[in-house]
């Protein structure tokens, strides 16, 4: 076997320094045994990720696999959603089929990102001073699942292929020439009800499976991968942190900018919260939207825990007051109130809020509080809950999140 190929101590030598990379990055260089723990317990997950996410996706033999959730907590993933990626080749002929389930919707995105690696250089010729501005690159397909036919026993197939295949009458997608992966986002707002979708992703021409070489670079890219994910979420994080006024939720100009999903308005929070304080959003409710929530992030935008955490609240979860507006309660103590967030043990982080095909645009304001006060800062009635009916409502959070496909 040639000795170009990646060896074990190639990949386990490349991860050596990484660690003490993303700390710096983060601003935690004090030496606080604790702090490097906590990193290096994201960092080993981000390991399992580029393993699940690059290295064992093959276009020749896809399979959808686990991309974030909470054990793999990075790029502050949406507890509503399961998200699964696969890997395609643009020039294949494909058929993802299943059932589609219960869950608020499904869709699928086509990207040309080989993710948490460079993205190809831009030209270093300058256009001439008269040449017209070249337009923007045009978004590849985002699909969903609705626009398909689907069964009385909610069978789905859909074929995905640069061109129609010839006689067929089916549900097709036109696959994009820059296309080398699918991400599926499935939604689900009542978590022990609702059915998450089954897939199944198949190529159907003919096609060798992944070559030694492309195993071997996809294996050398593990060190990578693993440190570009957690610095881009660490630098996402402190983006927020310095372009943003503290404790204030505003649409997001990164999301605007390319980093989200179609028809989803970001509002993002870089907060700042002592034990002992509280942070109140006040947020109209939209007239119609496919789907909204609030999350609660640390400050690498890793979301937090929400399998048994109350980090997140989506429209079906959350307490709507008398008046037709929302208000949601950030803080590390429980505060006796439906619409608590969780924020754990962080001070800093970042609070975001997902609006799906909403009209009209809220506009929320918040209000830093201390944590005894909270009370004189709802509406007059608020319900409290007691630590009995917390106790159990985290328990059936945690059995609900555990019932989600993950894979």
């Amino acid at each position: 076997m040639s000795d170009s190929f990646t060896k074990w101590t190639d990949i386990v030598g490349g991860l050596e320094p990484v660690s003490a990379r993303l700390m710096e990055r983060w601003g935690r260089t004090g030496g606080d045994p604790a702090d490097r723990q906590d990193l290096d317990r994201l960092l080993l997950s981000a390991v399992a990720g580029a393993w699940l996410s690059h290295v064992a996706l093959d276009p020749a033999q896809p399979a959808f696999a686990p991309l974030w959730n909470n054990w793999l907590n990075m790029a502050g993933p949406n507890p509503d959603y399961v998200y699964r990626v696969a890997d395609v080749d643009p020039k294949g002929v494909y058929r993802i089929s299943g059932y589609r389930g219960s869950s608020r919707f499904v869709e699928v995105a086509q990207s040309g990102w080989e993710m948490m690696l460079p993205r190809p250089p831009a030209p270093k010729t300058p256009p001439s001073p008269d040449a017209p501005r070249p337009a923007p690159p045009k978004p590849l397909p985002f699909h969903d699942l609705d626009d398909l036919a689907v069964g009385a026993d909610g069978y789905f197939s859909v074929i995905l292929s640069a061109e129609r295949p010839e006689g067929h009458e089916g549900d097709w997608w036109p696959l994009d020439p820059r296309c080398i992966k699918l991400m599926i986002r499935s939604c689900a707002c009542d978590w022990l009800r609702e059915v998450d979708v089954r897939l199944a992703i198949i190529r159907l021409d003919a096609s060798a499976p992944m070559d030694r070489v492309e195993l071997s670079r996809r294996m050398g890219n593990v060190a990578r991968w693993s440190e570009g994910i957690l610095a881009f979420d660490i630098s996402h994080a402190q983006h927020y942190r310095d372009t943003h006024e503290t404790n204030q939720l505003l649409v997001s100009q990164a999301m605007l900018q390319g980093g989200g999903v179609a028809e989803q308005l970001y509002y993002d929070c870089w907060y700042e919260i002592g034990e002992d304080e509280a942070l109140i959003i006040d947020t109209a409710v939209p007239e119609t939207a496919r789907y909204w929530q609030l999350l609660v992030a640390d400050d690498r935008f890793s979301t937090v825990d929400w399998v048994y955490r109350q980090s997140s609240l989506n429209d079906s979860q959350m307490r709507v007051d008398p008046d037709g507006r929302v208000r949601a309660v950030v803080s590390g103590r429980d505060p006796g109130v439906h619409n608590w967030l969780d924020k754990a043990g962080n001070r800093t982080g970042i609070v975001q809020m997902r609006l799906k095909s909403a009209s009209p645009v809220p506009d929320p304001v918040t209000k830093l509080v201390p944590l005894a006060e909270v009370m004189d800062h709802l509406p007059a009635g608020t319900p409290r809950v007691s630590p009995e009916e917390r106790a159990e409502s985290l328990r059936q959070r945690a059995e609900g999140a555990q019932l989600r496909i993950y894979w």
